[in-house]
């Protein structure tokens, strides 16, 4: 992993999204933004969550870089370690599968997948998957 401390922003729309994010003078600019979405799984022993990412503005545009007003912004805080890893395996995944096969990319991917990206992980930090 590199040294890149990826944010997490509250957006007055109420979205939260992850990105890598510089200041600018009347807000920020952000590239390679992923909309968090908390999504409820109910199970036999109850309920858990699981985060899903996917492309926030990407689908519509071929461009890189975004401005967000500062006044849109409700909070900006670092990523956790863990989030920053998942966010760089799914950043990874897009990429792969937009050069690789020549196709977009799917909105989900498998357990098995994510585990896999996690096999390359070189971190003594102790990982928990949900």
């Amino acid at each position: 992993m590199n040294d890149t401390t990826y944010k997490v922003l509250k957006l007055i729309s109420g979205e939260n999204i992850i990105c890598e994010m510089t200041q600018t003078q009347g807000g920020y600019e952000i590239s390679r933004p992923l909309l968090m979405q908390v999504v409820p799984k109910f199970h036999e022993k109850g309920m858990t969550e699981s985060l899903g990412l996917t492309r926030w503005v990407q689908p519509f545009t071929k461009q890189t870089y975004f401005s967000i007003n500062k006044n849109h912004v409700l909070l900006s805080c670092d990523a956790a370690p863990d989030l920053a890893r998942y966010y760089q395996f799914v950043l990874n995944k897009y990429e792969d599968d937009i050069l690789s096969q020549g196709i977009e990319p799917r909105e989900e991917i498998t357990e098995e997948e994510f585990a896999e990206g996690l096999e390359n992980i070189e971190d003594d930090e102790e990982i928990t998957i949900h």
